[in-house]
């Protein structure tokens, strides 16, 4: 699916939201739940910027951020922050930590919120869900082309070339 950025952006921050306000509203502490859910569900894509900066040596150039320079230089995806494994972990966390109520209902919603963001974004992406774990793609090397079907890749190779990026 081929949507433009400003609408991926708002699907995930509407969707963080909403999953926030339902986990608080569950919880009985709706702020929390919103935080929690905006963290999780949206603040999830500052990995792109942490791929950015580590790629480009800690510079940062707005308009190549949003053209994805750093994933074609590097030809890596390494993303951090979209992973399936933190969810069992939050989860898991959040039972051992389940005598701090506001830490737990944290917890949950982070997790909560962070598995749909994942689901958004494999539908969005036309990913398969694997693509989000940690585990897959570095067992890819966390190469861009491994992790692409060979049209995505090649279309990505062709923006490389045509953006002079060696």
């Amino acid at each position: 699916m081929d949507i433009p950025l400003p609408l991926h952006l708002f699907i995930h921050f509407s969707m963080a939201v909403l999953t926030g306000y339902f986990c608080g509203k569950y919880f009985k502490n709706i702020f929390l739940g919103i935080i929690a859910g905006v963290l999780g569900g949206f603040l999830i894509d500052f990995d792109h910027i942490l791929e950015y900066l580590l790629v480009y040596d800690w510079h940062f150039n707005l308009v190549h951020f949003f053209e994805g320079r750093q994933f074609l230089y590097s030809e890596k995806i390494h993303l951090w922050f979209h992973a399936w494994e933190y969810f069992p972990l939050l989860l898991l966390l959040a039972y051992f930590l389940r005598k701090y109520k506001k830490l737990k209902i944290f917890l949950i919603t982070l997790a909560i919120a962070g598995a749909v963001h994942l689901l958004s974004d494999s539908v969005i992406n036309i990913v398969p869900p694997k693509f989000y774990t940690l585990s897959y793609r570095a067992s890819q090397d966390f190469s861009m082309k491994n992790l692409s079907s060979e049209e995505i890749y090649q279309l990505n190779m062709e923006l490389k070339e045509n953006l002079g990026i060696e």
